[in-house]
């Protein structure tokens, strides 16, 4: 499988791009920087390292041009000011997924968080602080990001991890719909590694497109079949 790979030298984005490469996939990163890029990312012969914009529509088509999936790991750097306020993902995913879906890629998975627009009516008090309160400027930014590219809805996966960490991955990764959610317990946290590995589950099946995913190693009540 061919995968274009979006924040490929963030912390998250570079585990995901060794496990692919290391599932025998072909990997293209398109990075800003391409000296930071093969730095963290070293070399492999399944691995092309395109620099470019992410406003530069041209060079982004041109890398998107035959893929067969696109996985976006796009974050914000964790400060003060963009749990505040940021315009970070609004500013960029529109033109991201027009220029990918228009060279011809039908599935685009996105990494997004646990608490982003309608999964925050599952948690439970504590996260719900967390999403409306401390990183209220991120999640908000994500929102409008996601309002503004629904018509795209048909092409996207979206994963919703909760808390980050860099811990060594568990392995024990839970992976529901969304929409089949009704509550979570605390605040979940889950490995980078963890997430990593299950962007490249879900980039692998096609059929995955159209879907939000919670990701977790803990446990979700689920709602009760409809009769």
């Amino acid at each position: 499988m061919k995968i274009l790979v979006l924040g490929a030298t963030g912390r998250t984005g570079r585990l995901f791009t060794r496990k692919a490469l290391e599932q025998g996939h072909t990997v293209t990163a398109y990075v800003h920087n391409p000296d930071k890029a093969r730095k963290l990312l070293g070399t492999h012969q399944n691995l092309t390292i395109t620099p470019g914009s992410l406003e530069d529509a041209e060079q982004l088509a041109a890398a998107s041009s035959g893929q067969d999936v696109m996985v976006s790991i796009l974050g914000q750097k964790a400060t003060v000011r963009e749990f505040l306020h940021t315009t970070f993902m609004q500013e960029r995913l529109p033109l991201i997924m027009e220029t990918v879906v228009g060279a011809g890629v039908k599935h685009c998975v996105l990494m997004s968080a646990y608490g982003v627009g309608d999964t925050v009516r599952t948690a439970s008090f504590p996260m719900r602080l967390v999403c409306k309160v401390i990183m209220r400027g991120i999640f908000t930014d994500r929102v409008k990001a996601d309002a503004l590219v629904a018509e795209y809805q048909p092409y996207i996966s979206r994963a919703h991890p909760g808390r980050l960490t860099d811990k060594p991955g568990r392995g024990e990764v839970k992976v529901f719909n969304m929409a089949s959610v009704e509550r979570t317990q605390g605040i979940p946290t889950i490995a980078r590694e963890d997430v990593a590995n299950t962007l490249l589950t879900i980039a692998e099946n096609p059929r995955n497109a159209g879907t939000d995913f919670l990701v977790t190693i803990g446990g979700a009540t689920l709602r009760s079949p409809q009769k």
